[in-house]
């Protein structure tokens, strides 16, 4: 029973201590990665924002130039024939004003059985070398001879800031089958359409947006924006793992046949980009039909963590982790030490002081146990009282120290001789208990059992026993009584077996 409580008392174990500094440690890792998310919130955050500003510059710019196309439209219906010199100055001043704007030009849509008429009105309306022609935007890039087909549409009037842009005079748009889908859909639809991306003759990477004249039916005017000369993104985008593409959405944006511009910041390394996410924004621009795309990506890095608040946490995680585990050690030794000290507690109140084997008190114990044990199986058990004779003899002629080690020597000869299931105690002086339990149903049978341990008890310890220089032999006196549940109290039971064990040493004598 004393033992049981002190059961209740265990060293924490190493398996504890490490499961205890894994917990601990993971939350702060969860808390170390709460601090990231929080920076790459901060930095995805920072990168909409910045890119939406961008965004809207870009729109801005795009629609400030389709206002103008939409203006020269008006105007060209409005005084284009009675007055074309006023129509020159407005686009000069626009261009002047609008470096996106690489030119813009008018163009007339003229059937192949007016063609001939078409070019002769031309050359006598101040263009004497004027000439339909076609360009090819292929592989080779040069001037071609207009195919044979129902309508062409040539340029017939042009304003730009480049000085061969006389040379596009009479160039058949249609002769360019991206060029031809866009003008023939403003045409159809009555409404600006912009073309692919295509590289001008003079090499500049531009786009077109056609535009019907409302008041003309076989007339369109359209603005070649230089794609060069868009705005691109500040150093508030351009930071490392940026790229910002714009694309025509009739192409992928990996496409490069469908690009205006590419730009992209320093790459990122192979580290940052496995374990950090990528930012990504995406936007129609607000070009009339909205056929171009803006993606935006930035892959994050180590540059967007907040090293200082991440530095704290991570020494904050390690000096509470060392702490934790010290804690942990000081309770481990402090157990151990109230461990150590129950058990020596325990020992001093249950063990013999000189042989080591149960006393007085833990003998009381088991013996209580013994009968509960008997009333529950129905069993006999037994008690054996042993005294050795004449011991007080060998105190006074060999000393005390003769006397002990006799008695520590008698104590292991009984132990030797009694199943793990019995007890085997020293009541004090030189008298010993054994307790036997389990010796069988019957009477007769475990009365047999008993005399047989008995025996075997006496004949052992009455050996010879070389006690330091000499040897010394004894003889015992045995008394055994014998129990079955509760029909004997324990008071009863030591009585009777003392008893026993006097009447047998009257013998002796």
């Amino acid at each position: 029973m004393m033992n049981a409580k002190l059961n209740d008392i265990k060293p924490i174990s190493t398996l504890a201590i490490l499961i205890a500094l894994v917990v601990w440690v993971s939350l702060c890792l969860v808390a170390l990665w709460a601090v990231v998310n929080l920076n790459l919130r901060d930095a995805e955050k920072s990168f909409t924002e910045h890119g939406e500003d961008y965004v809207d510059k870009l729109n801005r710019s795009m629609v400030s130039s389709e206002t103008v196309l939409k203006g020269f439209s008006a105007l060209f219906a409005a005084i284009g024939n009675t007055s074309p010199e006023k129509v020159s100055v407005y686009v000069r001043s626009v261009i002047d004003t609008n470096d996106q704007i690489f030119a813009l030009e008018i163009i007339q849509k003229v059937a192949k059985k007016q063609l001939q008429d078409f070019i002769i009105s031309r050359r006598l309306s101040g263009t004497p070398d004027f000439t339909l022609k076609a360009f090819s935007f292929g592989g080779h890039r040069g001037w071609e001879h207009p195919q044979d087909k129902p309508f062409y549409y040539p340029v017939i009037y042009m304003e730009s800031l480049s000085s061969s842009s006389n040379e596009i005079i009479g160039l058949d748009v249609s002769s360019v089958p991206f060029l031809e889908s866009a003008v023939t859909q403003a045409i159809t639809l009555r409404r600006p359409v912009a073309s692919h991306p295509f590289r001008l003759i003079q090499g500049n990477l531009a786009y077109v947006v056609f535009c019907p004249i409302k008041s003309e039916e076989n007339m369109i005017v359209d603005m070649i924006i230089d794609a060069d000369k868009l705005q691109r993104p500040g150093d508030n985008l351009m930071r490392d793992g940026f790229t910002a593409t714009v694309y025509h959405k009739d192409f992928t944006v990996q496409d490069s046949k469908g690009q205006l511009f590419s730009v992209a910041g320093r790459t990122r390394s192979a580290i940052e980009v496995a374990i950090f996410p990528v930012f990504k924004h995406q936007k129609s621009l607000a070009t009339m039909g909205e056929p171009f795309l803006i993606l935006m990506t930035r892959q994050a890095g180590w540059t967007d963590l907040s090293y200082g608040l991440i530095g704290l946490m991570a020494v904050l995680s390690l000096a509470s982790s060392a702490i934790l585990y010290r804690y942990l050690r000081a309770i481990q030794r402090g157990r151990l030490k109230h461990i150590n000290h129950q058990n020596m507690l325990w020992k001093l109140a249950n063990q013999d002081g000189l042989t080591g084997i149960p006393n007085r008190m833990l003998m009381l114990d088991r013996l209580e146990q013994a009968l509960a044990v008997s009333e529950r199986s129905g069993q006999y058990g037994a008690v054996i009282f042993l005294d050795i004779d004449n011991f007080k003899a060998l105190n006074d002629t060999k000393g005390h120290d003769a006397g002990d080690l006799l008695l520590i020597e008698v104590a292991k000869r009984i132990k030797s001789c009694v199943r793990d299931v019995d007890t085997a105690a020293r009541l004090g002086g030189d008298e010993f208990v054994v307790i036997l339990s389990e010796l069988g149903p019957e009477l007769t049978e475990a009365n047999a059992a008993a005399m047989q341990v008995a025996d075997k008890i006496r004949a052992v310890v009455e050996q010879p026993f070389k006690l330091q220089l000499f040897e010394h032999q004894v003889t015992v006196s045995l008394g055994i009584t014998l129990f079955k549940g509760n029909e004997k109290t324990i008071n009863q039971l030591l009585k009777s077996a003392d008893a026993a064990m006097y009447q047998q040493k009257a013998t002796h004598h």
